[in-house]
């Protein structure tokens, strides 16, 4: 590893990363530092010039960008080759064209968990694609801050004031997605050990699948009001619990909502037994009521934070938008910023600027105020439905979301019925897969959101057909 000779210069008004980027460019170019040599770490830079990580991570983010080192994933950074630099003229390929929608099946979909492509603002993308293009020219094409476009998310520090969440846009953190915002949180717990988790159980399958290998997973029943928090001051005073993971507003896939009781004891004992919860924002737009339910993060108090917030914009937009925010504790922000500039150094640059875009203009607004009314139809059309069948039991009314989570006769086999029901073109989950232990096979998760008002009924008509056979079949053990 090479040696650097670094200074800041506190009365120049030039940035401390360009001073930064400067003198490194500058003993790069004059073959202080040679071609293959290894950069010393982000860490050891801010700790010998007393600065702060981030503006070290810009420096090196601005060198990469120019051509002058590589960063290798796992190894650090190293001195490129003089030949291979494009100094002020690199510029990223477009990615290929935006892909709409879902992949289509031959049948009636209560599986899929995002909003159908026909729901999607295609028309509004289109014309904030070329307005954003127009405007920033193949700069939006160039790599971004590691955090984030400031713009966007200055935008997105009023937003979440409208929610009770106040931080500056220094506190969001932009991701590529949800999986990618959980992917960060885990190797920030797992440097040093493998750490405890726990989920509510049934829970979301991506979040089983995402921790089931590197964490130690504990579960919660989930009731009608969240958590039995004195069950869970039971676990905390066995084991030690680094984080837990909840979709606090409908729950995935119960559609439970947390009573604002239980809210606040899950918060005061994350401070007293000291861990952290990561709230999974992905429905809280989704409010068939009145008014949209608050966010357990505007119960945290500045200085005292102990949540994770992040919210999607996959689900509210559409998929191949790809971005998601993170508003996470100030003593975790600077080591975030290390994590996701190691598992990816940018986001889309472009998508950032039409969120933006949508956001500034209220489309965002218009968007939801639509598709919250139809898929309210949908979701009062299916429960009517449903609450009609013998042998099932709806678990929850749901108040938002996406799901009905319905429990079949104990004779039933969950697993076997979404077989039965795939071959008459019906897609469902079985319940056994939101489980750690694939318990509960006589549980199903309906979505609401995907199939039209004639495909929900003919749907229902199905499963209740079905039933009845199953029924029929298993009567010794249904006890008829």
């Amino acid at each position: 590893m090479v040696r650097l000779n670094l200074s800041i210069n506190k009365d120049l008004k030039e940035s401390y990363y360009i001073q930064i980027y400067k003198q490194i460019k500058k003993q790069i170019l004059n073959t202080t530092i040679k071609e293959g040599d290894k950069l010393p770490s982000i860490r050891q830079v801010a700790i010998k010039l007393d600065i702060n990580q981030n503006t070290v991570i810009q420096s090196y983010h601005l060198l990469e960008e120019k051509g002058f080192i590589n960063k290798i994933s796992g190894k650090g950074c190293f001195v490129a080759k003089i030949s291979d630099f494009k100094i002020e003229q690199k510029e990223i390929a477009l990615i290929e064209s935006f892909k709409y929608g879902q992949k289509e099946k031959n049948g009636i979909d209560f599986y899929n968990g995002t909003p159908a492509y026909e729901y999607f603002p295609i028309k509004q993308f289109e014309q904030f694609t070329k307005e954003v293009i127009s405007e920033c020219g193949g700069e939006i094409f160039q790599y971004q801050s590691v955090q984030g476009v400031d713009s966007l998310r200055e935008i997105l520090a009023e937003d979440l004031e409208r929610d009770g969440i106040f931080v500056t846009k220094d506190r969001i953190q932009i991701t590529s997605g949800t999986q990618q915002a959980l992917d960060i949180i885990i190797k920030l717990f797992t440097k040093d050990r493998k750490p405890t988790v726990v989920l509510s159980s049934p829970t979301y399958p991506n979040a089983l699948n995402i921790f089931k290998d590197c964490c130690n997973i504990k579960d919660m029943d989930i009731k009608k009001d969240g958590w039995d928090l004195d069950e869970f001051e039971k676990l905390l005073k066995e084991e030690k619990i680094d984080f837990i993971y909840e979709v606090i507003n409908y729950q995935n896939p119960t559609g439970v909502i947390w009573s604002l009781e239980k809210r606040e004891r899950l918060l005061k004992l994350s401070k007293e037994y000291n861990f952290y919860i990561i709230e999974d924002d992905s429905f809280s737009e989704f409010y068939y009521t009145d008014e949209k339910p608050e966010l357990l993060k505007s119960l945290d108090k500045i200085g005292e934070e102990k949540i994770i917030y992040i919210k999607t914009f996959s689900k509210i937009l559409m998929p191949g938008i790809g971005l998601a925010l993170m508003v996470v504790p100030e003593n975790l922000l600077e080591n975030i910023l290390l994590v996701k500039y190691g598992l990816d150094t940018t986001t889309s640059g472009l998508n950032q600027k039409i969120l933006e875009k949508f956001i500034k203009t209220k489309e965002l607004e218009n968007h939801l105020l639509n598709i919250r009314e139809i898929f309210k139809k949908k979701k009062e059309l299916m429960f009517e439905l449903l609450k009609r069948i013998q042998n099932l039991e709806i678990m929850h009314i749901p108040e938002g979301g996406f799901f009905i989570w319905v429990k079949l006769a104990d004779c039933i086999d969950g697993e076997k019925f979404y077989k039965e029901c795939k071959e008459n073109g019906v897609f469902l989950l079985p319940g056994s897969v939101f489980y750690s232990d694939r318990r509960d096979a006589c549980k199903i998760r309906l979505s609401f959101i995907s199939p039209s008002l004639k495909e929900i009924i003919k749907g229902i008509g199905i499963i209740e057909h079905l039933l009845l056979l199953s029924v029929i079949e298993n009567s010794k053990t249904c006890g008829n």
